[in-house]
């Protein structure tokens, strides 16, 4: 079977639960009697769907948590490569920022957010925040791991070549590096959208995390679970059509995974 004919098996099989949990979700209204309120039905939920798309305000904070997303994921991942680096490169700036990363590492991203307010105020700088925060300490520690697994030798054969620091960097440490950056980029990134859902909750205007909460204030639902809905269908198609493809084209076929 071809690769492209496995690929849309393993895409049919994989909508599979989705359907079963439609199914399951049409089912339970029929049968059963509680308020709607607490479970709409799911034609009242695609309903409301297709309304937030036509009045523009499902784009909208999709669009503001996207931007958002983007933004505290370049900050934080070039201060985790930065960070990294150092730590696995110097003995000294290890024993010096080891013991403190550990310590912040224990502390919850989300927990963060009282203090983002206070510092940031409510509003996105809030938001960014605990989003960089996240970001940084769900990838350090993968830095750490690929930079010290690149063999001592290399580096002293570059340094003996008379390679500067810049051209061993980006010659030598961010290549060999980079398979074990993907699967932390993989991660935090992961950890980032969860971090920014909540910081929307309690300390944005806008985003779909802000929309989801703001509709529980009115017993709107069919609301909360559109949202529901579009935050897992985002993150489910970053993953797949992004960080999949490029664990494809560098993790599996550098053979640090099997198929």
């Amino acid at each position: 079977m071809k690769h492209g004919q496995e690929f849309k098996l393993d895409g049919l099989l994989g909508l599979i639960p989705f359907a079963l949990v439609a199914m399951v979700w049409w089912i339970i209204p029929q049968t059963m009697e509680y308020p709607q309120y607490m479970l709409p039905p799911i034609q009242d939920v695609v309903q409301r769907y297709f309304e937030i798309i036509q009045d523009g305000s499902l784009l909208k904070h999709t669009l503001a948590s996207l931007r958002k997303l983007t933004i505290g994921f370049g900050i934080g991942s070039v201060f985790a490569i930065i960070v990294g680096v150092s730590i696995a490169s110097s003995k000294r700036v290890s024993e010096y920022l080891s013991p403190v990363l550990t310590f912040l590492q224990s502390i919850a991203g989300v927990a963060w957010i009282p203090l983002a307010i206070i510092w940031f105020g409510s509003g996105t700088n809030a938001v960014l925040f605990v989003i960089i925060n996240t970001i940084f300490f769900s990838c350090i520690n993968n830095v750490v791991t690929g930079v010290q697994q690149i063999p001592s030798v290399l580096r002293r054969a570059a340094l003996s070549n008379g390679a500067s620091p810049l051209q061993i960097l980006f010659n030598l440490t961010l290549p060999g590096a980079f398979v074990q950056l993907i699967v932390g980029f993989r991660t935090s990134l992961a950890f980032g959208w969860r971090a920014l859902v909540a910081g929307e909750m309690i300390a944005s205007a806008k985003g779909l995390g802000y929309m989801t909460l703001e509709a529980v204030q009115w017993y709107q639902t069919a609301t909360v679970m559109s949202g529901m809905i579009t935050i897992g269908v985002l993150w489910l198609l970053l993953d797949r059509l992004f960080f999949k493809k490029i664990e494809d084209a560098t993790v599996i076929r550098w053979g640090v995974l099997k198929r």
